[in-house]
């Protein structure tokens, strides 16, 4: 079987507080910063390829504002979007200006086909020479095809749309994680976990389900099992078990933390991985040992996808190793992303651990 495509290096420049950016991705990638230096804004770019794809850019971008809410610091400052991802087999391309409207449109799309190998940074003039050139100039959405395994280019479609961003900050009375969902929807686990109930009714019969609840059951001792009965053909709610007794209880009757820690352990552990999860600041609300739990699940998962992932928890950072870890800071109105380099930290890793050493403000991704 192939290996499945992963995203080594992703290149912007003039996406919203990115003014230019060129970083290389590993399986697991914890970006650490302070407030306001640009990390959510790398998750949302990722969100953005999302609904290029879906060609929905130009409701997507009026929803946010137009070009000027996109672009680095509007239309007056920044004249294109430059976007390049290199994969592991291929690559990807777009050029996007703002138009007098203040609507985005393609003035370039291009895709690399396997065999033209990705060079090293600095090194690229003919690889830019030998890609396809997709679509035309002024074209309002994307030329990519639909999603579809026989072709290269429906190849790198069906990667791109496979890309999941996961916040599961909502755990009020009306969150959707708490009300009923269609039983029918099992395909993936949605953004903000509406359809938890459906899809752990859709894997009940796996051993990733059972991995699971014993995860479940070390944050909550109390917990015993879900309850996963549709109430009709067609609607099911998230249920539970409690231990010791024959009683049900809903979502409403767990503690937010263990509620956001369910959704959590269930992306994180479900059998079959999108092929990147993107989370932004996934520890709001969880205990410390959560964390550390959170940390190990995110370590076992990397090893079959990719994880991009925001932090302000030093605890969280402390799980990780220092090739995990991307600074954040915010220099000069923009945003610079930044790996640590063994050798600028491995004398303080003999007695430290990486969030302790972020803590001291000695990697930067702090408050200036």
């Amino acid at each position: 079987m192939d290996q499945p495509p992963s995203l080594q290096r992703v290149a912007l420049r003039g996406f919203r507080s990115i003014r230019a950016m060129d970083l290389e991705l590993g399986p697991l990638n914890v970006l650490i910063g302070a407030n306001g230096a640009g990390k959510s804004n790398f998750i949302s770019f990722f969100r953005f390829m999302n609904k290029l794809l879906d060609k929905d850019l130009q409701f997507y971008a009026q929803q946010q504002g137009g070009a000027d809410r996109i672009l680095h610091f509007g239309r007056k400052t920044t004249d294109k979007l430059e976007i390049e991802l290199r994969f592991t087999l291929n690559g990807y391309a777009a050029v996007l200006a703002p138009t007098p409207d203040n609507r985005l449109v393609f003035r370039d799309e291009f895709h690399a086909p396997p065999g033209l190998k990705p060079p090293a940074k600095g090194g690229d003039g003919a690889y830019r020479k030998r890609r396809t050139r997709l679509g035309r100039t002024g074209a309002e959405e994307s030329a990519l095809p639909k999603p579809d395994i026989t072709t290269e280019r429906g190849r790198l479609a069906a990667f791109l749309a496979d890309w999941k961003t996961y916040h599961f900050h909502d755990t009020s009375d009306t969150a959707k994680v708490k009300g009923t969902c269609s039983v029918h929807d099992t395909t993936r686990l949605r953004s903000q976990g509406e359809n938890l109930a459906a899809f752990l009714y859709g894997i009940r019969d796996t051993d990733a389900y059972a991995r699971i609840v014993r995860t479940v059951q070390r944050v909550a001792p109390f917990f015993h099992d879900f309850v996963l009965q549709p109430d009709n053909s067609d609607w099911i709610r998230l249920r539970w078990k409690h231990k010791g007794s024959d009683d049900y209880f809903d979502a409403s009757m767990l503690s937010d933390g263990t509620l956001r820690f369910i959704c959590l352990a269930t992306l994180l552990l479900q059998p079959r991985l999108p092929t990147i999860i993107l989370l932004d600041e996934p520890e709001l609300g969880l205990h410390p040992y959560a964390l550390q739990l959170l940390g190990a699940m995110m370590r076992m998962a990397s090893t079959r996808t990719q994880i991009v992932a925001t932090t302000q928890s030093v605890t969280l950072a402390n799980e990780f190793g220092w090739q995990d870890i991307v600074v954040v800071d915010q220099i000069d109105n923009a945003s610079r992303f930044r790996r640590l380099e063994e050798q600028a930290v491995g004398h303080w890793l003999e007695d430290y651990r990486v969030g302790e050493i972020w803590e001291m403000n000695l990697l930067g991704g702090n408050p200036a």
